[in-house]
């Protein structure tokens, strides 16, 4: 009787003890269905940042109606600069930091560069030189030549984060030139060209997506030291920064009158651009960089193509010509062709 009692209170014991321990443990299902839900819920985000993204061209356009490039990027981005000081302050709470947003470590000279060029060289040619580009050339046409950013990201990658230079970088790259041309209407047997000032627009625009390029491409180097805010908030003050002297230089400063004078589409535009364009998409994609790969997350990209060209020709009612078309299906295939067989490189 003793036996069988002292028998069965160990078991209640192991049962007690063990038992909650093994019900903590994750199933092998759970295991598989985390990876995919953290996957479905970045592919919904990186759509919605394509399509926030794709809002850049037809507001920036709108604007132009009133205001110079330089102001419709200072401006908004002093706006997002506001915007990011409760999140940032908030992210820093528990890390200490002046006035609460800014870590001594950033503080360091090497940091100090490299938000410069984040901000001054990146951001400010991603966004005057496509505002500027956009005074030139349709807001379609700027949607379709930012099918050349997947390929400027794989470009940017030999040399910023020591990818490996594939053989097919090279014909990729030439073929996406090719598509630009064509989405130009540029006569290659002729050598006509539509109009120059056409053609000094999409060069401006190839040259900012280029800057695109390398801000993405640097700042994801970057996230392992900083938060995605603190990366937006830093490179923005330089944006702010370097362009406050244009500003005053080369556009007449805007005057309280001429402020309030501003059409209400002017006004939309801008807060459109400061709250989701610099603002909440930006923050959302370098999150999304923190969990996956600068390369697959770049073919996203193509979205904002689609959404762009829908978006200015509902709105603008700009038209899409043959060539352009026919120009981004080669700036397409191009990338497809660079990355085809591509394989992750391991530092």
């Amino acid at each position: 009787m003793n036996i069988a009692l002292t028998a069965r209170a160990a078991q209640t014991y192991t049962r007690d003890r063990v038992a909650p321990s093994l019900r903590s443990v994750p199933s092998a299902s759970e295991n598989k269905c985390a990876p995919v839900a953290a996957g479905r819920a970045d592919l919904l985000l990186l759509v919605a940042i394509n399509f926030m993204w794709a809002l850049k061209w037809t507001l920036s356009k709108v604007a132009l109606r009133e205001l110079q490039p330089v102001s419709i990027t200072l401006f908004p981005m002093i706006g997002s600069i506001a915007l990011l000081v409760p999140l940032l302050r908030r992210k820093l709470k528990d890390r200490p930091a002046y006035l609460g947003v800014i870590r001594k470590e950033a503080l360091h000279p090497a940091n100090l560069l490299r938000f410069f060029a984040l901000g001054a060289v990146g951001q400010v040619a991603a966004n005057v030189l496509t505002t500027w580009g956009l005074k030139y050339v349709l807001a379609t046409d700027a949607a379709f030549i930012g099918l050349v950013t997947p390929i400027l990201n794989a470009l940017l990658a030999v040399f910023i984060a020591g990818e490996s230079l594939s053989w097919r970088l090279l014909p990729g790259f030439i073929l996406a030139l090719a598509g630009v041309l064509l989405i130009t209407g540029v006569n290659v047997h002729t050598g006509t060209i539509p109009s120059w000032y056409f053609l000094f627009g999409v060069l401006l625009l190839f040259a900012a997506k280029f800057g695109a390029a390398f801000y993405n491409a640097y700042s994801k180097k970057l996230l392992d030291r900083f938060q995605p805010a603190e990366i937006l908030f830093y490179s923005y003050i330089f944006v702010v920064v370097s362009l406050c002297p244009f500003h005053v230089l080369l556009e007449q400063p805007l005057s309280m009158q001429k402020i309030a004078a501003l059409h209400w589409q002017t006004w939309l535009s801008l807060a459109l651009l400061c709250l989701f364009v610099y603002g909440l998409s930006m923050i959302l994609f370098l999150e999304v960089l923190t969990r996956r790969s600068l390369a697959p997350v770049s073919v996203s990209i193509y979205l904002m193509t689609v959404f762009g060209v829908l978006i200015s020709t509902t709105a603008l009612h700009e038209p899409v010509t043959p060539n352009m078309a026919g120009g981004a299906l080669l700036v397409l295939l191009s990338t497809i062709f660079a990355n085809a067989g591509k394989k992750r490189i391991a530092r």
